[in-house]
């Protein structure tokens, strides 16, 4: 059986897996907004967002940068923005958080969070 490899997957959905060592890079020197979802990888709820962060890294390519940080590999972020629900997505713009939702979310929340900072 082939494995298929787990990172070449998030970059084909347009994802990108943000660590502490990368978090400067990806998030805080990016020219564009970036919505980050805070997840875990036991956390149902984040599996079942999966398909509507990969839908919207793909609709927002070019736009809005699709960022990932696991709570559990990244522990000093996920206390930095008081992280205390999974999923949490956070939308940056120019380094600076500027828009936040918890939980389930509808995809149509998510765009509009989006395209008030496109």
């Amino acid at each position: 059986m082939n494995k298929v490899n787990v990172w070449s997957q998030k970059k084909e959905n347009r994802r990108i897996l943000v660590t502490e060592d990368t978090y400067r890079q990806e998030v805080l020197a990016s020219d564009l907004p970036v919505l980050v979802e805070f997840y875990a990888s036991w956390c149902g709820k984040c599996a079942m967002m999966q398909e509507t962060v990969a839908q919207l890294a793909e609709e927002y390519q070019g736009i809005i940068k699709v960022c990932q940080i696991d709570i559990d590999k990244s522990e000093t972020l996920a206390a930095q923005f008081e992280v205390t629900e999974v999923p949490t997505f956070v939308i940056f713009v120019e380094g600076e958080p500027v828009a936040a939702a918890s939980g389930v979310v509808r995809k149509s929340m998510l765009k509009k969070m989006m395209e008030d900072f496109k």
